[in-house]
């Protein structure tokens, strides 16, 4: 019998997060990519020590109820609201989530999306994939955003970084409080 704390994983990891973890605890992990049903996923947490959960979990007072030696709740995603914390405070079950887990690839994503706006990247995509591209044309031209003013409404945990990822462009921002990138033109909204 394995003496090591007991960790379920409710959703697949890469294989090194399962080393890393398989090297101090007994690892119970999902090799599917698919969401657990919640009857399932109590059932492999019902004897753990620690569970990684994700952002399509759900854990309440029943779940917790359900998992008596629980000692530990890591949720690998910067929010909660899906998360009774206070049901874990009160049964003394830690929780932890990743704050800024995603703030840069959302970041990134929104830059990414401009760029593809901005170049016509999805018609260009699709004339390809169609078969019908006879060569270049002076078809989908685009604007880049060198040279470009890029706004944002709000300076949040995204804002900012989303902003630095606009190459070569003036960048203004519109925040109830001092934005926190530079260089920037600021303004103050309402």
């Amino acid at each position: 019998m394995d003496m090591r704390p007991r960790v379920v994983l409710t959703h697949w990891v890469h294989p090194e997060v399962l080393d890393l973890l398989a090297a101090e605890c007994e690892v119970v992990s999902v090799p599917e990519r698919d969401v657990l049903p919640a009857e399932e996923m109590r059932r492999r947490c019902r004897d753990s020590q620690a569970v990684i959960m994700c952002m399509a979990d759900c854990l309440d007072d029943s779940f917790l109820e359900s998992c008596p030696r629980l000692v530990i709740v890591a949720a690998s995603l910067k929010g909660y609201d899906n998360f009774d914390v206070d049901a874990c405070t009160r049964r003394g079950v830690w929780f932890t989530n990743v704050p800024n887990l995603l703030t840069t690839p959302t970041a990134e994503l929104a830059v990414a999306l401009l760029l593809g706006l901005g170049r016509n990247l999805l018609p260009g995509d699709r004339s390809v994939r169609s078969g019908k591209l006879a060569g270049w044309r002076p078809t989908l031209y685009g604007n880049g955003l060198g040279g470009r003013t890029v706004g944002l409404v709000g300076m949040g945990d995204w804002g900012g970084p989303s902003l630095a990822g606009c190459w070569g462009s003036r960048s203004s921002c519109s925040a109830p409080t001092r934005c926190r990138c530079r260089p920037m033109t600021r303004s103050r909204g309402r």
